[in-house]
């Protein structure tokens, strides 16, 4: 069934159909009118959350993307109980539709001891969110902007609140870096306890994240001129988030090459604490004529 866009704790709910054994309830379709990534991404780590025991958090995640997932079906996940040691415990999960496998992931979980604590803090210049307008406010004031954009910007009905950090790198500079800072926030989220918290998480992590790698190359995002598809998606939780609150994504690209791209992100809370850190490869092939 296609989801509504409106609760994302929807979306990530499952169906257990044994022990080990999931399928999901819902589909969200991305710009392809393929299955979101971010979906899939999410509903495996649920999966492996539901088989492992309490007391011990995602650190997490390792997939790869294999085959786009089709709208129309449902997907089921299957769980394989690697590991459970004195501490930590691992998990694959492979996604499969019709018989085929469209994704797998690695996740380990970890119960906290006592250690060393540092972090990164938060990029130096960068506005708050009380500063900023959204998306569609953008649509309305921006100028510069194509009406089929901004006819996509207004269509966030605010399932995921966008603010971008710099309205100015959302379009065609000269010599632009392949840099910008995005606060998000899933106000669904709302009530989730910290399994679900990291599944959000998980899932806003793969929106905005790949076509950094594009930004000195064209835009806008999408692009018509460009067919873009995630290929794999690291994902390292460092302490607890609320997907309900505003999270800064700092994004950075270090490298495209042969048609590939790579994206990664810290991701902050607005008080500045460093919640997550996060990775991923996408194709970036430029469509001809």
């Amino acid at each position: 069934m296609d989801w509504d866009g409106q609760d994302a704790r929807a979306l990530l709910a499952l169906e257990r159909l044994d022990r080990d054994l999931f399928r999901n309830r819902l589909n969200q379709r991305n710009a392809n009118d393929a299955l979101f990534g971010g979906q899939v991404l999410a509903q495996a780590l649920m999966a492996a959350i539901a088989t492992v025991g309490d007391g011990r958090g995602v650190h997490s995640l390792h997939g790869y993307f294999l085959r786009a997932g089709r709208a129309h079906a449902p997907a089921i996940y299957q769980v394989d109980r690697t590991r459970d040691g004195g501490r930590f415990s691992t998990r694959r999960v492979v996604a499969v539709q019709e018989g085929e496998p469209i994704f797998h992931m690695e996740c380990g979980f970890h119960a906290d001891e006592p250690g060393y604590v540092h972090q990164a803090g938060l990029p130096e210049g960068v506005a708050r969110p009380d500063e900023l307008l959204t998306l569609p406010e953008l649509a309305d004031t921006m100028p510069g902007v194509p009406d089929w954009v901004r006819h996509r910007w207004r269509g966030q009905d605010g399932t995921i609140e966008v603010k971008p950090a710099d309205p100015l790198s959302f379009l065609q500079q000269p010599d632009r870096p392949a840099k910008r800072a995005i606060w998000m926030r899933l106000p669904s989220g709302a009530g989730a306890g910290p399994a679900e918290q990291a599944g959000l998480l998980a899932y806003l992590s793969d929106y905005w994240l790949a076509g950094t790698a594009a930004l000195p190359h064209t835009w806008p995002m999408p692009s018509p001129t460009l067919f873009m598809a995630s290929l794999d998606h690291a994902m390292w939780f460092h302490r607890p988030a609320k997907a309900e609150e505003w999270l800064l994504f700092a994004c950075e690209s270090p490298s495209a090459q042969a048609g590939r791209g790579l994206s990664r992100a810290l991701i902050y809370a607005e008080d500045g604490t460093l919640v997550a850190s996060t990775a991923q490869e996408a194709l970036l092939r430029i469509r001809e004529g």
